[in-house]
């Protein structure tokens, strides 16, 4: 634990001093300040703490333009339609994880495109895309995953008016489903994502609520009442993979606005299979797993000028029916995380997880609880930087009776730049 703390307080100063030096020439998207007019990240962001406030979600519902169905020719012009974004981190850990390389770290964690916008007055696009990303995998295996490219996500919005203000949005994608997305998966105030939205909960099958699938959704918009209703393949091994089986995944969203600094409470469920074969990715060849899933996360948040809180709770049923006789467990989880921003510049949160895939026993159970520290390091409409700092302490319970519980520490350094 000294050898933790003394490699922690070296990875502060020099967090500390890349704050002092680092040129001045974030995960917000600075392409999307000028298009709203020339605006810094604080206009849609909880600076620094991140997440998105009012102005940044109606931006995002909208289709990534400020307005459903306004729309202007002129200000067409890559400038506002595309930035680049660039992560950097510095880690140490009381134990390394399978093929990392050590237990203390540098890296290069990716380079990404994004870039969206208002194509006409009804249709808008966005897509996300990596140059380079790494997974913290050193193995040779590996090397595919850890200098990965990959279209994260990318859709076509087409925005139907329904009077003055309510507007249905129609997307089709690669997609993620918003109301998870705004709830912990999108801009958050700690880089690593709560264990539920980030942790399958069958080892078999790949789903995890964060994922993008292939399909399309569509979305009521109101002032105070959002619904969506989505059809998707559903998830597949690997990212923009096409889900093997025939069946289509459903999901469906309802969200209450309660003020107008973009508190809210919602409720989302998934329900889904999961199939794979004995050729993998051929269906016409015997199937060795088939898992019919459902999902069902209760969320809420309360915005304050300088707080937030922001929690959910997960509870699922999954049922392998392969064989004669059919297998159900039951798994749940929540987490609730707190941020509050001194200023534009300074910020601290702090995130409590749990998540039990299995309800049935007493095994596998994870409980986080991660302290973080962010800032600015500047932001204008052309461009940001920020930095966090992150403590995780991470105890996952004996996976069976024969095995024992583990505890891990980490800290982590991130720099975030974006044009």
């Amino acid at each position: 634990m000294k050898k933790l703390w003394k490699r922690s307080v070296l990875l502060c100063v020099s967090l500390l001093f890349l704050a002092v030096f680092v040129t001045q020439n974030a995960h917000a998207v600075p392409a999307f300040g000028r298009a709203m007019g020339g605006v810094s990240c604080n206009a849609c962001h909880a600076t620094p703490t991140w997440q998105l406030n009012q102005t940044g979600l109606e931006f995002l519902r909208s289709g990534h333009r400020t307005d459903h169905k306004e729309f202007k020719a002129d200000e067409v012009k890559w400038d506002n339609y595309l930035s680049l974004v660039w992560k950097f981190r510095a880690y140490n850990t009381d134990k390394p994880a399978a093929n990392a390389g050590g237990k203390s770290q540098f890296e290069q964690h990716s380079f990404s495109i994004y870039t969206g916008g208002a194509l006409s007055d009804r249709f808008s696009y966005f897509t996300e895309m990596y140059l380079s990303e790494n997974s913290s995998n050193t193995a040779t295996a590996s090397q595919g995953d850890s200098a990965r490219k990959k279209l994260a996500e990318a859709f076509l919005q087409y925005n139907l008016p329904i009077g003055e203000h309510n507007f249905v949005a129609f997307r089709a994608g690669e997609i993620l489903p918003e109301i998870v997305h705004t709830f912990g998966v999108g801009a958050r105030s700690i880089e690593q994502r709560a264990e539920i939205h980030n942790t399958g909960t069958n080892s078999a099958n790949p789903y995890k609520p964060f994922f993008r699938s292939q399909g399309f959704d569509a979305k009521y918009n109101s002032e105070y009442v959002e619904a969506t209703v989505g059809v998707v393949n559903g998830a597949a091994t690997n990212t923009n993979h096409i889900d093997s089986n025939n069946h289509k995944d459903l999901y469906a969203a309802l969200q209450g606005n309660v003020d107008k600094n973009g508190s809210a409470v919602g409720l989302f469920r998934y329900e889904g299979v999961h199939t794979t074969y004995a050729t993998a990715d051929n269906s016409s060849t015997a199937a060795t797993f088939n898992n019919e899933f459902n999902k069902t996360l209760l969320l809420a948040r309360y915005v304050h000028d300088k707080f937030r809180l922001t929690g959910a709770y997960l509870n699922g049923e999954e049922e392998e029916n392969i064989s004669s006789v059919k297998t159900k467990t039951k798994n749940k989880g929540y987490f609730g995380v707190v941020d509050f921003n001194f200023t534009d510049s300074l910020g601290v949160a702090a995130r409590y997880d749990f998540l039990d895939p299995r309800k049935d026993t007493s095994f596998s159970e994870t409980k986080v609880m991660t302290l973080s520290v962010n800032g600015m390091f500047y932001q204008h409409e052309k461009s940001g930087a920020r930095w966090a700092l992150d403590y995780s302490d991470k105890e996952v319970s004996a996976t069976s009776a024969t095995t024992s519980k583990t505890e891990t520490k980490k800290i982590q350094a991130q720099l975030t730049w974006a044009i």
